[in-house]
């Protein structure tokens, strides 16, 4: 599968072709194992299984991954999470900017049958890995989310509450072995107040060293209809 990014760095922006071998979803990647063990036992109240370990791989379907602004999901418990994603290519590592779309009745039955059934949207933007990796901690994550035509926060924090690229690749590598064409989504940061069930997903990566932002938006397309059953 290919892609077509821009890649922006210190000195200009060029278009990036990139080959798709294999799209990857972390889970459970806090860098404070305290803070993730309490977010785990908040999700088995709810039903959410506890994972096997921490953190997580969850092999997701190349078919999965879309830069449209416009996707389609099942069911209406369904939302986005604000994530960075590394790219893979010819040796060096590339940052980009994702949403983890998930759909949240099927994840208290099974986390990777819900990782399977949302589009996993991915902004057009890219920078270098080597770009950012001085002032890393110091990069941003926002998601905003838009209910009955009113939009709202949704989720902001720091990438330094996620583990470290270097510690995501450690950890994908000694699973599956090469890393050349892979998309991993990061993990992402809490959201302000619980999950919330929208139209529209606004996100962005911002790094203020740097003074620049990745920005992507998506509309959410309810494929049943809940008001008349089916």
């Amino acid at each position: 599968m290919k892609l077509n990014f821009q890649l922006q760095t210190k000195q200009n922006a060029t278009d990036f072709d990139f080959r798709l071998s294999r799209l990857l979803c972390i889970g459970f990647a806090g860098r404070d194992k305290e803070k993730v063990m309490e977010h785990i036992l908040e999700l088995e109240e709810i039903g959410v299984p506890r994972p096997e370990k921490i953190p997580t791989i969850y092999p997701c379907s190349n078919l999965l991954l879309t830069q449209d602004n416009t996707i389609q999901v099942l069911d209406d418990k369904t939302s986005g999470e604000v994530e960075f994603a590394i790219l893979v290519k010819g040796g060096e590592i590339f940052i980009g900017l994702c949403s983890d779309h998930t759909d949240r009745s099927l994840e208290t039955v099974s986390i990777p049958k819900s990782k399977q059934i949302c589009p996993k949207p991915i902004a057009k933007t890219i920078w270098k890995y080597d770009d950012v990796k001085d002032h890393w901690d110091e990069l941003t994550l926002r998601s905003w989310i838009t209910v009955d035509g009113k939009e709202k926060l949704y989720q902001e924090g720091r990438v330094d509450s996620i583990l470290k690229v270097e510690d995501i690749l450690e950890v994908v590598e000694a699973e599956y072995g090469d890393l050349k064409g892979m998309v991993i989504f990061s993990g992402t940061v809490p959201t302000q107040g619980g999950f919330v069930y929208g139209d529209k997903f606004k996100f962005e990566l911002e790094d203020p060293v740097l003074g620049r932002k990745i920005f992507h938006e998506y509309s959410i397309e309810v494929l049943m209809n809940r008001k008349g059953g089916e």
